[in-house]
C-alpha cells in the first residue's frame, strides 16, 4: 500500500470504553464514564499512562478526550480511531458514508469549512463513492484533533465492517494510503470480525499498518471462530493489536495477555473497563516477555 513503513504499536491504553465501544457490562460502563467525567482525571490517567509503558491512547476524537488533552501542557500519542460516533448513534444512521458526511458538516468549525468547500469541488469525492468519500469524513473527524502526537488512524469498526461485507477492497487499499499521504501516520482497521478481515488481507494481498479486533482465551468476539481467528493470526502479514483481552471479566488480565500473544498478537490495547489500576497493569504487560 506504501513503500514507507510505520510501525504497529506494542501497547496502548484504549479508552474506547468512554465512548461505549466494548463489551463490559452496562454497570461498568457507566462506572468509568462516572470515573472519568471530569476533564482532569482523564488527563492524568493519560499521563500516567505513557510513563507506564504505553506508547499511545486508542481513543476516538470524543469530547471526553479532546477536553482532557486541552488541560495537559504534554503532547500525548494518539492513535485516533475515527469517525467519533457511539455505538447507539452507528445504529440509527443510514447505510453509507453520507450521513457521517452530514453530521460532521454540522459539527465542524467555520475555518475548516472553507476547506471542506474546496474539497467538494473535487471530482474524487463524488457522492454515492464510498471509497472515495472516506477521506473528507477522515478529514474533519481529525480535524477535531491535535496533529502533534497523531501516530495512527484508525478506521472505526462500523466502516471497516461494512466494507469488509461488501468486498470492497477498493476502501482498505485507498484509505490506507489516504492515512499515510496526508496524515504522515500509520493506517489501521478496527474490526468487530478478525478472522474474516485477515483473511480477506491477505487474499487481497494488502498490508495496512495494523489491525485491532478481539483477541482472548474465551474466544469472545473472534468471529468467524476463535479456531479460524487463531489460524489467520498465524499465517496474517498484518500485525493485530489485540483488544478485550479481558473477555468482559471471564479472565485475568495476565491470562488474557499471554493468550494474545501466544497466538501471535503483535500488540495489546488495555481499555479503562479492564483495569482499575492503570499504571500497574501496564507496567506489568510491558515488562512481560513477548512469545
Amino acid at each position: 500500500m506504501s513503500r514507507r513503513e510505520y510501525p504497529a504499536p506494542r501497547l496502548l491504553l484504549s479508552a474506547r470504553a468512554l465512548d461505549g465501544a466494548s463489551r463490559a457490562t452496562r454497570e461498568r460502563l457507566l462506572e468509568i464514564q462516572a470515573r472519568f467525567h471530569e476533564p482532569e482525571s482523564l488527563a492524568v490517567t493519560l499521563v500516567k499512562a505513557v510513563e507506564a509503558g504505553a506508547e499511545g491512547v486508542l481513543s476516538s476524537p470524543s469530547a471526553a478526550l479532546r477536553a482532557a488533552l486541552a488541560e495537559l501542557d504534554r503532547t500525548i500519542p494518539l492513535v485516533a480511531v475515527l469517525p467519533a460516533l457511539r455505538p447507539q448513534e452507528y445504529r440509527l444512521l443510514e447505510p453509507g458514508v453520507e450521513p457521517l458526511l452530514a453530521r460532521s458538516r454540522r459539527d465542524v468549525g467555520s475555518g475548516w469549512r472553507l476547506v471542506w468547500r474546496g474539497l467538494l469541488r473535487g471530482r474524487v469525492f463524488r457522492a454515492g463513492d464510498f471509497a472515495a468519500r472516506v477521506p473528507l469524513l477522515l478529514e474533519a473527524e481529525a480535524s477535531r484533533l491535535p496533529r502533534r502526537g497523531l501516530e495512527s488512524v484508525v478506521i472505526a469498526a462500523p466502516l471497516t465492517d461494512a466494507a469488509l461485507a461488501g468486498g470492497h477492497r477498493v476502501f482498505f487499499e485507498s484509505t490506507a494510503r489516504f492515512v499515510r499521504g496526508r496524515f504522515r501516520a500509520a493506517a489501521g482497521f478496527e474490526t468487530r470480525n478478525p478472522g474474516v478481515l485477515l483473511r480477506r488481507l491477505r487474499e487481497w494481498s494488502l498490508r495496512p499498518d495494523f489491525v485491532v479486533g478481539p483477541v482472548n482465551p474465551r474466544g469472545l468476539g473472534m468471529k468467524p471462530s476463535l479456531e479460524e481467528t487463531r489460524a489467520e493470526l498465524a499465517r496474517s502479514a498484518v500485525p493485530l493489536v489485540a483488544t478485550e483481552v479481558r473477555a468482559s471479566g471471564l479472565c485475568t488480565l495476565a491470562e488474557g495477555a499471554q493468550y494474545a500473544r501466544s497466538l501471535g498478537a503483535h500488540g495489546l490495547a488495555l481499555d479503562l473497563a479492564e483495569t482499575d489500576e492503570v499504571s500497574a497493569d501496564l507496567r506489568r504487560l510491558a515488562g512481560e516477555p513477548r512469545e
